[in-house]
């Protein structure tokens, strides 16, 4: 998490005694405003969250001891006003530390759990017993790539929706219906073709978009997708500005932030965005 303040615009806070004093001065000066939440087990919990843009934060969380003293456990970016992503099947648990809490959404436009790094964890301990009715996903990054679009006729952006469509019903049909069959010789011909097409083009003009886990940690992913907006913000504590992207991916809608020195490229939209993710998300009850 202390890697990823750098894309709020905390770039020059590299060392663990910067950090820690970044968070002392935010937790001393807005230490009225923590919200605190009782869990089932009586165990008192709070959260510190300082705006430093219109869209972006820095939370600090911990525990309550008896004598009412604040105990800080940990830190993370936020991202306010995103656009939902999902209403698809998605369930929160606690990490095994026991600090924060993740997400897991299973969207059938990815083919697989996609596990995130649950923002607003005192809104689902506050309401455990409330179903989840949405997910908005947003990331922060911390070096990335600007790529020129695929160029695609009107029939290839035709077969593209009928493979997402395709990918959608394989999920809600039974494992060994005809329909799945159907679907995983689609498969095999697509890897036949790509294996084909790869020996003489570039990689980046064959995969148009890509959502796929990255390295040894659940949240992290490797992402390209389509560019459909952005705009510019300043972290008021730093002066350093932010880009704000609105990416699509695997046909979900999701919002990152990034440091503009860290984006290679000049973003447009239609332009694609290529970079690894610490992937998060915020849940509606």
């Amino acid at each position: 998490m202390q890697n990823y303040i750098r894309s709020i615009g905390f770039s020059m806070y590299k060392k663990k005694t910067e950090v820690r004093e970044l968070l002392d001065k935010i937790q001393r000066e807005n230490i009225a405003s923590a919200r605190i939440v009782v869990t089932k087990e009586k165990e008192r919990l709070w959260e510190i969250r300082k705006d430093i843009s219109p869209s972006l934060g820095l939370c600090i969380h911990g525990y309550m001891e008896n004598l009412g003293v604040f105990i800080r456990e940990g830190f993370y970016p936020y991202m306010k006003n995103t656009v939902t992503s999902s209403t698809s099947s998605c369930s929160a648990e606690r990490y095994v530390d026991g600090i924060n809490y993740f997400g897991m959404l299973d969207d059938g436009r990815l083919g697989m759990s996609l596990i995130f790094r649950l923002s607003n964890s005192l809104d689902y301990i506050d309401n455990a017993n409330t179903s989840i009715k949405s997910t908005s996903l947003f990331g922060f990054c911390n070096d990335a790539k600007v790529l020129l679009p695929i160029k695609q006729s009107v029939a290839e952006l035709e077969i593209a929706k009928q493979r997402i469509f395709n990918r959608d019903l394989f999920f809600e049909v039974p494992k060994f219906s005809t329909d799945s069959i159907n679907l995983t010789e689609e498969d095999v011909i697509i890897n036949s073709t790509l294996n084909s097409r790869i020996q003489n083009e570039d990689l980046y003009s064959i995969v148009d978009t890509l959502f796929m886990p990255f390295g040894m940690a659940t949240d992290m992913y490797s992402i390209i997708g389509k560019i459909l907006d952005f705009s510019q913000e300043e972290n008021s504590e730093t002066g350093e500005t932010i880009m704000i992207l609105k990416i699509e991916s695997s046909d979900i809608i999701f919002t990152i932030a990034i440091r503009k020195d860290d984006l290679q490229g000049e973003p447009l939209i239609g332009r694609r965005f290529k970079g690894n993710v610490w992937l998060n998300g915020r849940i509606k009850l």
